[in-house]
């Protein structure tokens, strides 16, 4: 359907599915980078992670028209499609109108951008990054009034589920503890995450918005009453608030349901079923693949295939994926899982690395509609300040959720709205 309305209706909407905002990268444990993510005259932003392919695995950047995430290159057509999903994003739309309506006109101008741009390079969804730094779009946290972030908030929490909004309020305090663990509290902190509005909050028409910082990027895209919530990036240095500051978030905790349900499934599998599962005894904190500026990320299937797991295995499975589609309100979560499960046949689970706790490890759970990939991290910026020991741990995660095959940013859906309604 995407491709016969997109072949037929070239001259309405000409390279408009080239629109999208590049993918979350991760941040490169050797070298992170403080740039803005603004793009330089190679097309590559100037935020991107240095050092090689900047965990863009096969990824072009945004110097690329927009493709998505595939396994061969090549887009599966008809994944997609607009329909009604009783789910309401009335809340989502007021919540956006009052915070522009707090702003002052500089400040709106600052944090609007279009849904869909004619020079993809320009366009703000692609253009996010997960490092620490400064943006050159959207306003911060700390540069709103008291009312201003609460209201921005208010997005968040109209758009995500309770334990979604939780896990993002636990990467960013976690971020603030990280500053105050090696007093850096001026560029570590749970302020410096930039919003910023795609297109005017609407009931009908396209619209969405982005929250970025470091360790968070959220995308959320709406198209009346359906919601594409990825690339979402949520990361953390250090994992547990366990070194014993004057800090008011000592003892928190990321990423515990997360690592445990993906030990829990691991561990059902039965020998010959990890000899398949478990792909490399190597790892590398490159193993993140679908990172920022990695929208066209080439990933094969690898691992083992869900119809080769039992039916309680399945359901292990199912676990880990709802944890992660499970950040979006739970409407929407329940509308994605069901498209999920759907393609159970063609969706992969792989692990790298060892199988015991706390040791460097990555694993992954891919199909035609989901990329899942959570990966253990060398020292960030917060864990060379505060001299530990180099290699990789479980101290520093980075993890993902794409929407592969087009529609990440809701792409595949808005190539569909335009082409119909044009």
């Amino acid at each position: 359907m995407r491709h016969a309305f997109a072949t037929a209706g070239v001259a309405a909407f000409g390279t408009m599915v080239a629109v999208s905002r590049a993918g979350a990268s991760q941040e490169v444990s050797s070298t992170d980078s403080t740039a803005s993510p603004s793009a330089t005259a190679s097309g590559v932003p100037s935020g991107a992670p240095s050092g090689g392919t900047g965990g863009m695995g096969g990824g072009m950047g945004v110097k690329d028209e927009f493709v998505g995430v595939t396994t061969d290159g090549t887009v599966i057509e008809d994944l997609y499609s607009i329909h009604r999903t009783g789910v309401s994003t009335s809340e989502s739309v007021a919540a956006a109108k009052a915070w522009l309506a707090s702003l002052t006109d500089t400040q709106r101008e600052a944090v609007t951008f279009p849904v869909q741009v004619t020079d993809y390079t320009q366009d703000q969804w692609r253009l996010w990054t997960n490092v620490d730094g400064d943006r050159d779009a959207g306003l911060s946290l700390q540069d709103m009034t008291k009312a201003q972030r609460l209201k921005a908030l208010a997005i968040l929490k109209a758009g995500m589920s309770a334990r979604g909004l939780k896990n993002a309020d636990t990467v960013r305090h976690l971020n603030l503890y990280g500053g105050q663990l090696v007093d850096l509290t001026d560029q570590f902190n749970d302020e410096l995450y930039w919003l910023t509005i795609m297109g005017t909050p609407s009931a009908t028409e396209p619209w969405g918005w982005q929250f970025e910082g470091h360790h968070l990027v959220i995308n959320y895209f709406v198209l009346g009453d359906q919601v594409v919530m990825t690339p979402t990036f949520m990361g953390t240095e250090p994992r547990v608030a366990n070194y014993g500051i004057d800090s008011e978030y000592e003892g928190t905790k990321s990423f515990e349901d997360e690592l445990a349900a993906g030990y829990d499934l691991l561990r059902s599998l039965s020998a010959g079923q990890q000899a398949v599962a478990v792909t490399t005894s190597a790892t590398s904190d490159r193993d993140l693949t679908a990172g920022a500026y990695s929208d066209n990320a080439v990933m094969p299937y690898e691992g083992i295939a869900a119809t080769e797991l039992n039916p309680a295995q399945l359901a292990k499975l199912w676990k880990i994926v709802e944890l992660f589609v499970g950040n979006v309100d739970e409407g929407h979560a329940r509308i994605k899982m069901a498209e999920i499960k759907k393609h159970k046949d063609d969706t992969h689970f792989s692990w790298h690395g060892a199988t015991t706790d706390d040791t460097p490890m990555y694993y992954r759970i891919h199909s035609p509609v989901v990329l899942i990939e959570l990966d253990s991290q060398d020292l960030g910026p917060i864990g060379k300040a505060a001299g530990w020991e180099a290699g990789m741990t479980q101290r520093h995660i980075h993890a993902v959720i794409r929407t592969p095959n087009g529609n990440d940013y809701g792409k595949d859906l808005l190539a569909l709205h335009l082409a119909l309604d044009h």
